[in-house]
């Protein structure tokens, strides 16, 4: 009798465990896939667009891949693609978005999915395209040229310089697959700004400089194509005096700044914008040029200090979309 009354205990014991781990395996949160969710979002945050993306042209789609948990709240979000500029404020946009809670069996659920955000630059103007063209010349990475951008400056005939764009890009390709990008040795932070705009957004600019191992050489064919194209461009611009002045002011920008720390060339790259202050158009304004006399006077100090480094990064943005 005791015998069978232990046999009786066990198998009591054994259906509870069953019946626990199938109460357990029914509670544990399910994750189900949801695709491109824009469409499902009750409300989708708007990314600010980045002065500093503004600044080179930046634009594209931008995919964050996200986690919802089962009250609709975005608690993962990771960037997967789109340009570096604009990857992070479509984090920060997907992180504050809300979802309905989705149901699988009458039961809350985790949803993963996509959210894709696309940037439409502002019209890209002359200033731009001469400042991205001479920053060819003394940059370690082609990463941040938005050659679509400058494409849309160039008129369909203009083949040999849609060539040589095109060319570009393909450097680009090739340096982005990993082929050849450039060993940083150090990064210094020149200025950093913050900008708070009237739709309560904030907006951070940062101007760095990158040090390249001594055993980097930039890509001689980038420098020659930047050289060709902005000795081609100018004389495409030459019977346009506003935007022949504009795409100047643009490549000296660029020496101005790819110059600091060496005296002789930036000077000379500085020489060049006070001739280009003096030799401004009738349309340019006279607050454009302030600011063009005020980030000359800056650079030309041999020791800028974190407020000019500052000022440097408030004022560039500006030159560059106006």
């Amino acid at each position: 009798m005791k015998k069978q009354l232990l046999s009786v205990i066990s198998v009591l014991l054994f259906g509870f465990s069953i019946a626990s781990a199938q109460q357990t395996s029914a509670e544990k949160p399910r994750i189900i896939s949801g695709g491109v969710i824009n469409g499902k979002a009750v409300s989708l945050t708007k990314p600010a667009y980045p002065a500093a993306a503004k600044a080179v042209g930046a634009e594209g789609a931008v995919n964050v891949q996200v986690v919802i948990d089962e009250e609709g709240n975005v608690i993962s979000a990771t960037a997967v693609s789109g340009h570096p500029l604009l990857r992070t404020a479509s984090v920060e946009a997907a992180r504050s978005s809300k979802f309905n809670p989705t149901l699988l069996q009458g039961q809350p659920v985790k949803v993963s999915g996509v959210i894709v955000y696309n940037f439409v630059a502002d019209k890209t103007n002359w200033t731009r395209v001469g400042y991205n063209l001479a920053s060819i010349q003394h940059s370690p990475t082609l990463m941040f040229l938005n050659t679509d951008s400058i494409a849309k400056m160039f008129q369909a005939d203009w083949t040999a310089e849609n060539e040589q764009l095109k060319r570009l890009a393909e450097i680009k390709q090739a340096e982005t697959s990993g082929s050849s990008q450039p060993n940083i040795s150090s990064e210094r932070k020149i200025s950093e700004n913050t900008e708070k705009r009237p739709d309560g957004t904030t907006v951070k600019t940062i101007i760095t400089e990158r040090s390249v191992k001594s055993d980097y050489q930039t890509n001689p064919e980038q420098i020659a194509i930047s050289q060709s194209l902005i000795a081609s461009l100018q004389g495409r611009l030459a019977s346009d005096e506003l935007n022949l002045w504009q795409f100047n002011v643009g490549t000296s920008l660029s020496q101005a700044l790819a110059q600091v720390r060496n005296p002789g060339e930036k000077q000379r790259a500085l020489d060049s914008l006070r001739g280009q202050i003096q030799s401004a158009p009738n349309k340019v304004s006279a607050e454009y040029l302030a600011d063009l006399q005020k980030i000359t006077a800056l650079l030309e100090k041999p020791n800028p200090t974190a407020d000019d480094r500052r000022q440097i990064g408030q004022i560039m943005p500006k030159l560059l979309r106006n």
